[in-house]
């Protein structure tokens, strides 16, 4: 496991560093290291005709060599006939293992939607909350966002629209809208990952990071198997929480470290890995 953590790093396009500064006195708090993970899973079906199954074994498998103790997973299907009736998140988890949980959040179709799991022996959740309806206007079709507040910070996943640029910015707005509602004075770490189906210079990032900090990098993330554009991302909210968040590294699970990458789905993850401050 840690030999392909280091290969999977060695991979990353860009690996990047971000300290908060400060000195610690010497009753420093107690400080606490977790990965987090995005990964566009593409329901799992992606290039199941060529493996001759879903892709639950091979997700897992890159999953693994990270090792996050949480992933915001998009395309998410739940007992939708194209994916015979499977509810994904949870068989993900049980592909993953026991200690493994699940929430599912339905998008446009009740069927269809973001996931997240995580690893129940290092992250305790506290809260889960329905799904954040991101309303359709020019764009496809509606979509949501994802969110779970844990013990020590809280983690959302979005999928946006990919047709219309106007729909990608109203929901960038309602969802650091809910972000400044619900934890805009708690000073806790609100991190947000997704496919945002949008380039860094997008307007849509840009506007993003007037209210978030962009902790992943910019290295290409579609298609698995020669990425050339990146359109997956993992934020931070700015409410004060980002002092108590030290970004170790970033970054991009390619099929030259993975080969299972280029089979599980059409998307690469990005992840981080970050030290949170205690109180």
């Amino acid at each position: 496991m840690r030999t392909t953590r280091i290969l999977c790093m060695a991979a990353a396009v860009l690996l990047t560093s971000f300290s908060t500064g400060g000195t610690m006195s010497s009753a420093a708090p107690k400080e606490k290291t977790i990965s987090l993970m995005s990964y566009n899973v593409g329901a799992f079906r992606k290039y199941s005709r060529d493996l001759g199954h879903y892709s639950f074994k091979e997700v897992a498998c890159v999953i693994r060599s990270v090792d996050p103790c949480i992933v915001g997973l998009n395309e998410t299907d739940w007992e939708g006939k194209r994916s015979g009736g499977i509810k994904q998140a949870k068989e993900l988890s049980r592909t993953l293992g026991r200690r493994w949980a699940w929430e599912f959040y339905p998008a446009g179709y009740t069927w269809y939607g973001n996931s997240i799991v995580w690893d129940k022996s290092r992250c305790r959740a506290k809260k889960v909350y329905e799904p954040l309806v991101l309303e359709k206007t020019e764009g496809s079709e509606i979509r949501s966002m994802g969110a779970i507040e844990f013990k020590d910070f809280v983690f959302c996943t979005t999928h946006l629209d990919h047709v219309s640029e106007a729909d990608r910015l109203n929901a960038v707005d309602k969802i650091s809208a809910w972000a400044a509602e619900n934890y805009g004075d708690s000073g806790k770490p609100v991190f947000l990952v997704g496919d945002m189906n949008a380039k860094p210079s997008s307007a849509t990032v840009e506007k993003f990071r007037e209210n978030w900090i962009q902790l992943s990098g910019e290295a290409k993330t579609h298609p698995s198997g020669t990425p050339r554009k990146c359109i997956d991302y993992i934020f931070l909210f700015r409410n004060g929480g980002e002092s108590k968040v030290e970004l170790i590294s970033s970054g991009t699970v390619y099929s030259e470290a993975v080969p299972e990458v280029s089979t599980a789905s059409d998307h690469c993850p990005v992840w981080v890995t970050v030290r949170l401050k205690g109180e």
